[in-house]
């Protein structure tokens, strides 16, 4: 048997889905707690990705109003929040912050809503 019939056959039983899910969270535990730059792009990753959604959103999508709204949404959503990381803000301000993102993410889910139905 070989490596891929072994994968298969892992992932074709619960168990071994749960034991790849336990032992792909221990890797990338360990990987934050051994190597400490990994921690700055995990950090900045939810900014970064919040903004490269927004663009996509309003590249592929960006014609209807909606989708145009939830495009803006996300990037001023993961400027805000990156902002939030990088300036002390008081709790109003940073209450703002991380809610722009929550509602570029009921934005899209509506945008996607209606253009399933349309």
């Amino acid at each position: 048997m070989n490596t891929v019939e072994y994968a298969d056959r892992l992932a074709e039983h619960p168990f071994g889905r749960l034991a790849i899910l336990v032992v792909g969270i221990a890797v990338f535990g360990a990987a934050m707690v051994s190597y400490p730059p990994f921690r700055t792009v995990v950090w900045w990753g939810l900014p970064t990705m919040f903004v490269l959604f927004g663009v996509k959103e309003l590249y592929l999508h960006g014609d209807s109003t909606l989708s145009l709204v939830a495009g803006s949404l996300f990037v001023l959503g993961g400027i805000s929040r990156a902002l939030y990381q990088l300036v002390p803000m008081d709790e109003f301000a940073g209450t703002v912050a991380n809610l722009v993102p929550l509602f570029g993410v009921f934005a899209m889910m509506y945008a996607q809503h209606y253009r399933e139905n349309e």
